[in-house]
């Protein structure tokens, strides 16, 4: 049976407080839902997205997606019922089912990025104390790095890595928990991404959507 919103409020993967995603060609922010319908959200758009409201519009098509803890992401298509820019709010009602899309720990985006790291002792020197390296692939557990460091297993590691494509710069702590030689004799670790907040999962996920649809089209 294809769920609707007032199913996922029943099933109790939506709810008042919950955060969303909405996208819309050339734009994407984040939204807490205020109160809702059975096909509709009432949504509060958060500060840092205030200036994408410029480029909405009643009638505008969006897709809405959220993150379900220990189970899936969801989105659904979308049009603008209503959208009041002064007080951030805005209303999108339900064009098609709820689809979902996979369990988050099956994401995995094979890339090429620039990010920087520092180990334990680096963090201690006078900045600029990071070092650049390159990101193989990425998850919302953690990534492949190729890197001059060489950090054992274990260590913990500091990581800053640039999602421009989301507007957003992770930055955390990432254990190293396997090391190996790459092809060309360099040193590639596998590190997990420690105590990650749900903002910064759904930002890497928002990354691995985006890239990975352009490279489709």
């Amino acid at each position: 049976m294809p769920l609707t919103i007032a199913g996922a409020v029943q099933q109790k993967k939506l709810a008042v407080g919950k955060q969303v995603t909405v996208t819309a060609p050339a734009l994407t922010f984040q939204a807490q839902i205020t109160d809702f319908t059975d096909h509709a959200l009432q949504l509060k758009v958060l500060a840092p997205s205030a200036h994408s409201l410029q480029n909405v519009s009643k009638g505008t098509t969006v897709t809405v997606s959220f993150i379900v803890p220990d189970d899936a992401r969801y989105s659904f298509l979308a049009v603008v019922a209503g959208c009041e820019q002064e007080k951030l709010q805005l209303e999108v009602r339900q064009q098609a089912p709820f689809e979902r899309l996979q369990q988050r720990s099956d994401y995995r985006l094979k890339t090429a990025k620039i990010i920087y790291l520092r180990t334990k002792e680096q963090s201690k020197l006078q900045a600029p104390n990071w070092q650049q390296a390159c990101m193989l692939d990425i998850s919302r557990g953690g990534a492949s790095i190729l890197t001059s460091a060489a950090p054992a297993t274990g260590e913990l590691l500091d990581v800053w890595i640039p999602l421009e494509e989301v507007d957003f710069a992770l930055e955390t702590q990432a254990e190293v928990v396997r090391r190996k030689i790459g092809e060309d004799g360099q040193l590639v670790l596998g590190v997990r991404f420690v105590d990650l907040s749900l903002l910064q999962q759904e930002k890497i996920l928002d990354y691995i959507l985006k890239v990975w649809s352009e490279k489709k089209s």
